[in-house]
């Protein structure tokens, strides 16, 4: 369990990132680090490959002319758009669908060597996070049962992440995070709040309620092109978040 402190973040978020860039034209496909993955939560579905140099923490990759990321899932090609922030580059493409069973390939061509890296995405079932209620009340000894339609499928993994955010005494937020990993994908999580032990630490105003929020995603993983460089990762998640509940503290 985790509690933080929403003044201090920018600071941890600013000592753990670098902004370095590396055209791709100088970089061997061998040492191009992939993460691509295609994310839905109902509507439509978003395919994002970010590039990085040998690894995670590696430079990020900025396409140079002669490389280009496309994606295509029924029947559709789209070129890969360019998305930068503060912290990162990475690629997308919005699609109008999210079906079970869905195939998405996603190719890394590079015209220059005639490399074309082809990566493969299915969607897994979708699902629909159905408790806890919009506004529903509990107390910090409570237990917090989480219910979802549509259980697991072969080949899948569900997680799932608790926040739960409340007021300090000073006026700033904190949030309380606790995360279910590989967690059994059967419709029912039960959670006990009194095992929380950030939500009774000290610095927390105990005269306001806090609010939480589960999200969960059910994934599984691609097929990714062997010439990416090692521990790069392919995945296919359905997403969701629960409605907003409270928790109370007193």
């Amino acid at each position: 369990m985790k509690l933080k402190s929403f003044a201090a973040l920018p600071l941890l978020l600013l000592a753990g990132c670098s902004t370095e860039t590396t055209e791709s034209k100088d970089v061997k496909t061998e040492a191009i680090w992939a993460d691509i993955y295609v994310t839905s939560q109902g509507k439509d579905s978003r395919v994002i490959a970010e590039l990085n140099v040998s690894g995670r923490n590696g430079n990020n990759i900025k396409l140079s002319d002669k490389d280009r990321l496309e994606a295509s899932a029924a029947g559709v090609t789209k070129t890969l758009e360019r998305d930068d922030d503060f912290f990162d580059i990475d690629y997308r493409a919005v699609f109008n669908i999210s079906e079970e069973g869905t195939k998405y390939t996603v190719t890394l061509t590079r015209d220059a060597v005639g490399d074309a890296l082809t990566t493969t995405l299915i969607m897994p079932k979708p699902f629909t996070i159905v408790t806890p209620q919009e506004n529903q009340s509990f107390h910090k000894t409570d237990t917090l049962e989480v219910s979802w339609t549509d259980s697991k499928q072969n080949n899948t993994q569900l997680d799932a992440k608790l926040t739960i955010r409340c007021k300090k005494d000073d006026g700033n937020e904190a949030s309380v995070v606790e995360n279910y990993i590989d967690t059994n994908d059967d419709g029912s999580l039960s959670i006990d709040l009194a095992s929380l032990e950030g939500l009774n630490d000290s610095v927390l105003n105990n005269k306001k309620s806090c609010e939480g929020e589960v999200f969960m995603e059910r994934f599984n993983h691609g097929t990714l092109d062997s010439r990416f460089a090692d521990s790069s990762r392919a995945r296919a998640i359905q997403q969701r978040y629960s409605k907003k509940f409270e928790v109370r503290i007193n």
